[in-house]
């Protein structure tokens, strides 16, 4: 009897319903969907991977900027006060490698750029919460480091070494297709920009 019922359920009033082949196509069309869907999972992960680690780069730029133009001074692990001519990041694709950078505070001497006396602000390593994604290169530099020092007392943003023009540009990939990149534009003028 409820066999039949639902049998009625599926008719509708002018004695049409489902066939089952109907419902099979159906059913091969959501599936069809869904493994195409899941199949291709892994990269839109990548590619959200590398549009976060940019973001949080630009981001972290802009927070080094903002940090510089608010406060000139560093207060060390004891609460001690030392003086400072700016903060910065600094991105070495050789000693650091290509996952890393570093956030700091350059001493009160001034040289605008990272050299190993300044005072460290904090290392972030995105390949923890990013696996997968790599500092490519660095384009307009003489070599494999940036220095990206912001300096409160003038207003100048001191790219170290430039070779040409007013503007940097990091370069991050995703380390299985090194095709697919996003990119970080930072000018002497400190302005930020991700293409």
């Amino acid at each position: 009897m409820q066999k039949i019922l639902f049998y009625k359920n599926l008719i509708t009033k002018n004695g049409t319903g489902f066939t089952i082949i109907e419902v099979l196509v159906a059913l091969a069309i959501i599936s069809t969907l869904l493994v195409i869907s899941v199949s291709n999972f892994s990269q839109t992960r990548l590619q959200l991977s590398l549009s976060r680690v940019t973001a949080k780069f630009a981001q972290d730029l802009r927070r080094t900027q903002q940090l510089s133009l608010a406060e000139a001074r560093y207060f060390d692990g004891q609460g001690v006060e030392h003086p400072i001519a700016g903060k910065g990041i600094y991105v070495d694709l050789s000693s650091l490698g290509n996952k890393k950078y570093i956030m700091y505070a350059d001493k009160v001497t001034g040289n605008n750029a990272y050299d190993v006396s300044d005072y460290l602000l904090e290392t972030i390593d995105f390949s923890v919460d990013e696996p997968g994604i790599i500092i490519k290169n660095i384009n307009n530099v003489t070599s494999q480091s940036d220095s990206h020092n912001f300096n409160p007392y003038n207003n100048i943003t001191y790219i170290t070494p430039i070779t040409s023009g007013q503007s940097i540009e990091f370069v991050f990939a995703v380390e299985s297709d090194q095709s697919k990149t996003k990119t970080v534009l930072v000018n002497t003028a400190g302005l930020i920009e991700i293409k």
